[in-house]
């Protein structure tokens, strides 16, 4: 067993998350971290414990938001299949008015949608569940919409085509309790 403090760097390589996503995670205290001298530090034991024991909140509610019927199908079936509670809308204007009515835990928002963009969806989302967790899925990574989007700190970011695996990825990190 070692001591050894890893940086977000290190953590971020041994959870094969980015950089952005642990600082993140480590700042909004949804992952086992310590500030020391000003920045991130974690052990690696901890990470460990915190992989094998957190267990997903069974409650958790997701959204997902994708005017591509096969891809929010997808998601559907992905996160269902974990346990967590999900609905799905095809419109921006969809998912506005669920925002209003119910929250959220995680959302998966395309970008590119009829009517409301994304953008707008995750402006409002910013403003009324700051806390929501946001999961860009697009086709369009390099893209001045992508680069907006970013801007907007949403917390993960994933390209089309996907595979299940990195969903599942997302979940377990994004939807964990708290060690």
């Amino acid at each position: 067993m070692t001591d050894k403090l890893m940086t977000v760097k290190e953590a971020a390589d041994y959870l094969d998350l980015s950089y952005i996503t642990v600082y993140r995670l480590a700042r909004r205290r949804r992952i086992p971290a310590m500030k020391i001298g000003g920045t991130w530090r974690f052990k690696k034991e901890v990470l460990d414990r915190w992989l094998e024991e957190g267990i997903a909140s069974s409650k958790a509610k997701v959204l997902v938001v994708d005017d591509d019927a096969r891809v929010r199908d997808m998601l559907v079936e992905i996160v269902s299949g974990q346990g967590y509670e999900v609905e799905a809308v095809g419109t921006g204007e969809e998912a506005l008015e669920l925002i209003k009515s119910l929250q959220f835990d995680l959302v998966f928002l395309d970008l590119v949608l009829p009517g409301i963009s994304g953008i707008e969806v995750l402006r409002a989302l910013k403003k009324k569940a700051a806390k929501t967790i946001v999961v860009v899925v697009t086709a369009y990574g390099d893209e001045p919409i992508a680069a907006e989007a970013l801007s907007l700190s949403p917390f993960f970011l994933i390209r089309k085509p996907f595979a299940t695996s990195e969903v599942r990825q997302i979940l377990d990190i994004a939807l964990r309790v708290p060690a």
